[in-house]
């Protein structure tokens, strides 16, 4: 497969949803952004979950060529036997497309954009191409599937790029002979469209939120992990003493868990601050979301390997407070940027909004350091300049 002179390498990202939350959101910046005199990229996308194609509808907006692929992809339900022949089913047919779209397009590099995602890694061994795996998760499965997974991240990556560096240090408890092929990239925020100038004083019209209300929200998929339950404990705790405080979700579950977000609301119902929660379900208009809060609330029960909203909001000036563990330590300087509290400690977190709602030039001040840090450390140009700085080492 050789290239003719003076045009661009083509790289393959094989991700591993078809949505736009976090890693989505990440993959398309980087993907828009790559240099064109320089990179083509190539984007492959699951078929095994019945999502709207949001990222396929965002890719094509972009002009970002994608192809939508049967291929193997580490979730829940393949983590049983009857899963587990699926899982290998998929794995053998999508390391064939990919196979044959990779010479067909005469791919140069290969970029897994998730842990879960297997084909990138076999793929590569029958291109003979150089395989960069963005590893963005703390695995919570089983022991010996979270042994065999960081095995075969450190055998098969020509590079192994972690979003922080406490997703590197979980991955090298399994293999802690590949620390010198790890690198940290975070995400990145545009600040473009996440910036103090975004309005949303529309949105929290629509919300019936008024001007002096202080509005605390969660913003992020619903999930067993995601801790929205403690958010909404933390807030029937807080509430008597903050009668201007208003608390609202951002986001939706998966297709067919539609009862957990049910059970949330009957959360919500029995601690007698239904009235004053926004349901506000899937949303693209994150931006406008950021502006529209007083305080972004990551209440994470597991550890967060990054948390990307964080620096979404605090790119829009935003204080912040998250659960200590995980990436957001590397993100959120404490008491100057936002508040860290003890994982599940309900109390902790709603005397930390609380102390928010009750110091509203401190909200101010953190909002501005948190802007300030965003600038330093988190823009999607540094993030861009890193990965074709690694893709133009492994080329060359």
């Amino acid at each position: 497969m050789s290239k003719p002179l003076n045009t661009p390498h083509t790289l393959l990202f094989v991700h591993s949803s078809n949505e736009l939350y976090g890693s989505d959101r990440s993959l398309l910046e980087l993907v828009r952004r790559l240099d064109p005199a320089r990179y083509r990229p190539l984007v492959v996308l699951p078929v095994d979950l019945p999502y709207q194609g949001a990222l396929a509808h965002a890719l094509s907006k972009a002009g970002i060529p994608y192809r939508e692929v049967d291929m193997a992809v580490l979730r829940r339900r393949y983590m049983r036997p009857r899963g587990m022949w699926a899982l290998l089913r998929r794995l053998m047919v999508g390391t064939l497309a990919l196979f044959r779209l990779g010479r067909a397009q005469q791919v140069a590099l290969v970029h897994s954009n998730s842990s879960a995602v297997l084909c990138g890694a076999t793929v590569t061994a029958l291109l003979r191409r150089p395989h960069v795996w963005y590893v963005r998760e703390m695995a919570q499965a089983p022991t010996p599937v979270r042994r065999l997974l960081a095995w075969l991240v450190a055998t098969r990556a020509h590079r192994i790029v972690v979003n922080s560096r406490a997703v590197g240090d979980y991955l090298l408890v399994d293999v802690p002979w590949a620390a010198d092929r790890i690198v940290v990239i975070p995400p990145p925020v545009d600040t473009t469209r996440f910036s103090p100038d975004v309005d949303g004083s529309a949105l929290r019209k629509a919300w019936g939120v008024a001007t002096e209300d202080v509005l605390f929200g969660v913003v992020g998929r619903i999930h067993w992990w995601k801790g929205q339950d403690i958010f909404l404990e933390a807030a029937a705790r807080m509430a008597p003493q903050a009668p201007r405080a208003r608390f609202v979700i951002v986001g939706d579950v998966v297709p067919g868990e539609a009862a957990r977000r049910e059970r949330l609301r009957a959360l919500a119902h029995a601690l007698g601050i239904a009235s004053r929660v926004i349901w506000a379900g899937y949303r693209e208009d994150i931006p406008q979301v950021m502006a529209a809060l007083d305080v972004l609330v990551l209440p994470s029960t597991a550890p967060e390997p990054f948390g990307r909203v964080l620096i979404e909001a605090m790119a829009t000036a935003k204080p912040v407070i998250a659960t200590a563990h995980g990436g957001p330590l590397e993100v959120v300087i404490p008491e100057r940027t936002g508040l860290l509290v003890p994982p599940r400690d309900v109390d902790a977190l709603a005397h930390a909004m609380l102390w928010f709602y009750k110091h509203p030039q401190h909200r101010r001040d953190m909002g501005i350091a948190g802007l300030a840090r965003v600038r330093e450390t988190y823009t999607i140009e540094q993030h861009v300049a890193a990965f074709e700085a690694l893709y133009a080492q492994l080329l060359d």
